[in-house]
């Protein structure tokens, strides 16, 4: 099984920070990693974030968190239209 990346949203619940969706970016390190790049958000994350956006690396099923993000609702949206923009320009113009 090979390496691949992914960016995953996370909510704090009453039971701890819960994944409620996951975007895979397939195996290119370089186009996932820049994806994250352009994402808004605060790299400083305080005990009282209530949304996180994660950069995962899975080797053999294994995920390896990368680095993560704090965002508000606004940037959410913001980040999960860019996703969904980059990845289909990645499969359609670019991959």
């Amino acid at each position: 099984m090979e390496t691949s990346y992914e960016i995953s949203l996370n909510i704090k619940t009453l039971k701890g920070m819960e994944t409620y969706g996951c975007f895979p970016l397939g195996r290119d390190e370089g186009f996932a990693r820049s994806v994250f790049g352009l994402l808004q958000g605060e790299d400083l994350v305080f005990p009282s974030s209530v949304i996180t956006v994660d950069f995962i690396k899975r080797e053999k099923g294994v995920p390896f968190p990368l680095s993560l993000r704090h965002c508000n609702y606004e940037q959410l949206a913001h980040n999960v239209k860019l996703i969904t923009k980059e990845w289909f320009k990645y499969l359609n113009l670019d991959g």
